[in-house]
């Protein structure tokens, strides 16, 4: 998802990419000042994050726990709990973490390739597959780590649910409201299903995903792309466009 409603007019700007909330996941250069305790707190946690992150990617969420994330964060075993309360504070925190910083890094990926400008519309569509499929390649670990989260709050950890729910339904939003700006635009069909299409993409890209964890050798993510893009270009394409 490039962005929100409001973030989808800034393309090609000379603003920061749209990661809502999202820091930098490369370790920064130490200060040559001592570090307050707000910048402390703010590298433990990252930390414990992306250490997380890669635990769930290997082993799934229900295996994780604290004691693990905060050894192999290099710290106490007691200072996960300290910061996210429980096991499922930090799996919500891990949720948001990956689902926010997907947005810059779907930005980022695309304007890496210069690949063009994104104008809202179907052109953000599109970019938005490729780039949320090209990310299963270039970052599997929040990919990963995305979709166990997902698929394990319809399973065996439904406290989960709730909040994947929430962001699930932004997800679909997103493409509900770039089909009804191509339809504004004369670009689709105003006579497609927009609800249905939006949930049908959704559906498709993280299908996608799930299939690459299963077989990796069969999927070409990008190959997959291409035909998904095929279909929706010809899904909504205008009436008397068709022959």
């Amino acid at each position: 998802m490039i962005g929100s409603q409001n973030e989808a007019t800034k393309r090609d700007g000379e603003g920061p990419d749209p990661a809502v909330s999202a820091p930098i996941l490369e370790a920064a250069d130490p200060p040559d000042r001592p570090r307050t305790n707000a910048e402390l707190r703010e590298e433990a946690i990252r930390r414990m994050t992306l250490t997380a992150i890669k635990l769930i990617a290997e082993h799934g969420a229900a295996k994780l726990s604290l004691v693990d994330v905060g050894r192999e964060s290099g710290f106490s075993h007691s200072l996960p709990n300290y910061y996210f309360g429980s096991k499922k504070g930090l799996l919500l925190h891990v949720y948001s973490f990956v689902v926010h910083g997907a947005r810059g890094k779907i930005v980022r990926w695309w304007r890496t390739r210069q690949l063009g400008h994104i104008r809202p519309g179907l052109p953000n569509i599109r970019a938005t597959i490729q780039g949320y499929l090209g990310l299963v390649e270039d970052d599997p670990a929040p990919s990963r780590a995305w979709h166990v989260l997902w698929s394990e709050s319809i399973s065996s950890m439904p406290e989960l649910l709730e909040v994947v729910r929430t962001m699930n339904r932004r997800f679909v939003d997103f493409f509900v409201h770039e089909l009804n700006v191509a339809i504004e635009r004369g670009e689709a069909d105003p006579d497609i299903d927009v609800e249905a299409l939006a949930l049908l993409l959704a559906a498709s890209v993280r299908g996608v995903v799930a299939q690459y964890m299963v077989d990796p050798e069969r999927v070409d993510p990008q190959r997959i792309a291409d035909a998904l893009i095929m279909l929706l270009n010809r899904g909504v394409a205008m009436k008397t466009n068709i022959s």
